[in-house]
């Protein structure tokens, strides 16, 4: 939802989106806020904990499931490449990524009703990839009741996002389109004949500038149509849930925001 300074001050239940690139923030500010009253919707501890469930409950690591630690949901949606090497074929890799982009819908379509159901303030840790939702009503429904804010990292910032990436590579949701034409031009580039023979994270490692940079106007987008784009380091050493409201409010105010309804 647009909002002015104003408003959001004078709204002792505030309700925010958070979104960004992987690395920007989203988790860790989400679960402060929790810590400092807030209620948390991780939407990826949704999709592990409900919606893929029966899915993950295959995996040995599954009861370590949390808003801060997803790291069965990334097993699960698992890398591409040879087998022996740890990567899934095509065929049961584009299964698992329409999984979750399914689940990941129907968490959306959820929060609504989880945000009816209680009282006081309330952060949306949305996935890193919200903004390749395709159903425009989803996202419209999403931004007329929570603002988003989009966590924008600086040059320095993102060497950092992109160094963890090379060195940690981990398991992504990529755009059907958008993944097989990478696909296509990874095989070229690296003379293979067939995903199989790709190794999974240096497909990883060669594909996460790719989209990180695809994103970065997916991202923006979202927030000129339903929110404020702020740096991510403005967020740096937080203190308190009334200090990342004021820095919320101090932008809102900059960028000269015009109400909407509420």
């Amino acid at each position: 939802m647009k909002l002015t300074r104003q408003e959001l001050l004078n709204n002792p239940e505030r309700a925010v989106t958070l979104i960004g690139m992987s690395g920007a923030g989203k988790t860790y500010l989400s679960c402060r806020l929790e810590k400092w009253g807030w209620r948390n919707y991780s939407c990826d501890y949704e999709i592990g904990s409900k919606y893929l469930k029966k899915e993950l409950d295959a995996f040995a690591n599954a009861q370590e499931l949390s808003a801060e630690n997803i790291s069965v949901l990334h097993e699960y949606l698992g890398k591409l490449g040879n087998p022996v090497r740890g990567g899934y074929d095509l065929d049961i890799f584009q299964k698992r990524q329409k999984a979750y982009y399914d689940a990941e819908v129907k968490a959306l379509l959820e929060m609504g009703n989880v945000m009816d159901r209680g009282r006081g303030s309330f952060v949306h840790d949305s996935t890193g990839s919200l903004c390749e939702i395709e159903d425009e009503e989803v996202l419209h429904d999403i931004g007329q009741r929570t603002l988003f804010v989009y966590l924008k990292t600086d040059k320095e910032s993102e060497q950092i996002v992109l160094q963890r990436a090379l060195d940690y590579p981990k398991p992504l949701f990529f755009p059907k389109a958008f993944l097989l034409q990478n696909i296509d031009e990874y095989l070229i580039e690296e003379g293979l004949e067939s995903v199989n023979q790709m190794e999974p994270d240096g497909f990883l490692r060669w594909v996460f500038l790719r989209l990180f940079e695809a994103r970065k106007p997916k991202y923006q987008r979202l927030a000129d149509l339903y929110g404020v784009t702020i740096p991510a380091s403005a967020f740096a050493d937080l203190s308190s849930s009334e200090e990342f409201v004021d820095i919320i409010a101090n932008h809102l105010d900059d960028a000269g925001q015009v109400a909407v309804s509420l």
